[in-house]
């Protein structure tokens, strides 16, 4: 006796059994991968939060500091300024010494019988203009300025005689000398920008 046995049916069902099992795979495949590339996505989303959050913190820190140094450059042309005004100030307490130098010097250079009708100085050199009774008056003069240690360089221009008065003949005379010890003063420079 020959017996029918049909495999088929079973085969069908393990067939469909391993297709099932291969789509629950790729279904699950499908899902881990979703779920990785979403996770991934979410990760990179809060890194670029994180890096856009120091980014915006770092503007801020440099705009704060970009601020501080303009006011630091202000500040420093302020204090250059007012130490340009504390250069000329000193300068002019030191320069104002001059004139005393020089009022100083001429009552003992100038002999009796000696008129100082002119004195003027620009820089160091002084000059003066006078007149004289005798011309040993006037030599006297010319020895207490080449004695002296506030003058240096002495110079006499001129010496006329003015016979103009009857009674008196004068020597009208003018001389140069420098004065010694005349402080030079010292401005302050302009800085100039390089910007």
């Amino acid at each position: 006796m020959i017996v029918s046995i049909n495999l088929l049916p079973w085969r069908d069902s393990k067939r469909l059994a391993m297709r099932r099992r291969f789509f629950h795979k790729i279904m699950i495949a499908i899902l881990v991968v979703a779920g990785c590339v979403g996770m991934s996505r979410w990760v990179i989303y809060q890194q670029l939060n994180t890096q856009e959050t120091r980014n915006a913190r770092l503007q801020t820190e440099i705009d704060s500091l970009n601020s501080t140094l303009r006011t630091f450059a202000k500040r420093e042309i302020e204090r250059d300024a007012l130490h340009r005004r504390l250069t000329l100030v000193n300068s002019l307490q030191k320069q104002r010494n001059n004139a005393t130098m020089l009022f100083n010097l001429l009552p003992q250079i100038t002999p009796d019988g000696v008129v100082l009708d002119k004195v003027s100085m620009t820089s160091a050199k002084v000059s003066i203009e006078g007149r004289s009774r005798s011309n040993a008056q006037l030599a006297s003069l010319l020895a207490l300025l080449e004695d002296d240690v506030g003058a240096d360089n002495v110079q006499i221009h001129s010496i006329i005689s003015d016979s103009s008065r009857p009674t008196l003949v004068e020597k009208r005379f003018k001389a140069t000398f420098e004065l010694v010890g005349y402080v030079i003063p010292n401005l302050p420079q302009e800085k100039k920008n390089d910007s």
